[in-house]
């Protein structure tokens, strides 16, 4: 495991029992039905995935991930992995549940060419390494990147990615992935979801 990784995690473990007796800071989430509940939707955009993308890669996103990652155009995501896991049958993997975060993307365009799933990655590790302490703040986060700053530094947390050779499918699949899953750091591309009292609103309000 690499060293960075060791410390992020007991400067983690730290802060968790400094705040134990304290009320819980919370991850807005919102799941938004319609597309979830649309099977054939859901098989198009994995047959879609499949055709035009690699097979998905996973690390843990530490310090020094990104030599190992492609320097290739393609899709990311960020994904926190809580440590509570079911025992399902011997099959870990089955007894875990995940929460994507975010969804981005590289290279989507001809004069985006240096722009690859490495080097985007490399912008991130400011935020990797954002103090956790601000999970326990009382202003909420109102831009992406404060967003980005409160929730990145959860752990374990898992870099996804896949390489996506023709770039004129990048921009597109992204969307789709944003609209489907609705990550909760995400500005663009979020669906609108119907609030309770029938008006139709922006996932997330600044």
């Amino acid at each position: 495991m690499p060293i960075s990784s060791v410390v992020g995690r007991d400067a983690f473990t730290r802060m968790v029992q400094r705040h134990r007796e304290e009320d819980s800071p919370a991850l807005p989430i919102e799941v938004g039905l319609l597309r979830m509940l649309d099977a054939d939707n859901c098989q198009q955009l994995d047959q879609d995935l499949r055709e035009f993308a690699s097979p998905w890669e996973v690390h843990q996103a530490t310090e020094n991930l990104a030599p190992a990652l492609p320097d290739e155009p393609g899709l990311y995501m960020f994904v926190w992995r809580p440590q509570f896991q079911f025992q399902v049958d011997g099959r870990p993997a089955q007894g875990s549940f995940p929460q994507l975060l975010y969804v981005g993307q590289a290279g989507a365009s001809k004069s985006d060419c240096g722009n690859t799933i490495r080097q985007r990655y490399k912008e991130y590790r400011r935020y990797l390494r954002a103090s956790p302490e601000s999970l326990w703040t009382d202003s909420e986060p109102k831009t992406r990147e404060q967003r980005l700053s409160r929730y990145l530094p959860l752990r374990p947390m898992e870099f996804w990615c896949t390489t996506v050779t023709d770039r004129n499918r990048i921009r597109g699949l992204e969307k789709r992935l944003i609209r489907l899953w609705n990550p909760p750091l995400n500005d663009s591309d979020r669906p609108k979801l119907r609030g309770r009292l029938g008006a139709p609103r922006a996932a997330w309000t600044a």
